[in-house]
């Protein structure tokens, strides 16, 4: 694991997609044969794949409470960032599943398509972000862009 808050976060990040990419190789007929790991508790790959969510939701709040305990709290834009995070995941989480196809056609007769969806958050998100550093610049001049 990396030794940085920025470079754990990256690297679960890029874990994050090779899961979800093994994940949907496999298929729902694979849920319920049986799993050789430990975590599976002699059971299926179910039961492995909903012990680790359920692990990870431990740790989170094994995380949460130690930073409560210590007095570690969010910042204001630390805590809008880690919203917006778990949002995107949702949104993420909400296209899994689609085929290509369902992608590209509408959500609803004569609604947006799931791509255009999709494609309308990009944008704004990346203007909302244009608009932050113009006004930004705005307010201190001579200040240096930052990198993202």
């Amino acid at each position: 694991m990396a030794a940085t808050v920025r470079g754990a976060v990256r690297e679960l990040l890029e874990q994050t997609m090779a899961t979800m990419d093994a994940l949907l190789a496999a298929s729902d007929r694979e849920l319920p044969m049986a799993s050789s790991h430990a975590c599976a508790q002699g059971k299926d790959v179910w039961t492995l794949i909903t012990n680790d969510i359920d692990h990870e939701k431990i740790h989170t709040g094994q995380v949460l409470e130690g930073r409560y305990e210590s007095r570690i709290p969010a910042s204001p834009m630390e805590r809008l960032v880690a919203e917006w995070l778990a949002e995107r995941a949702r949104f993420i989480g909400s296209l899994v599943g689609l085929t290509d196809e369902q992608f590209n056609g509408e959500t609803a007769p004569g609604q947006w398509t799931y791509r255009a969806v999709a494609k309308h958050i990009l944008l704004l998100e990346q203007d909302s972000l244009k608009t932050v550093a113009a006004d930004q610049a705005a307010r201190c001049p001579s200040a240096p862009p930052r990198a993202h």
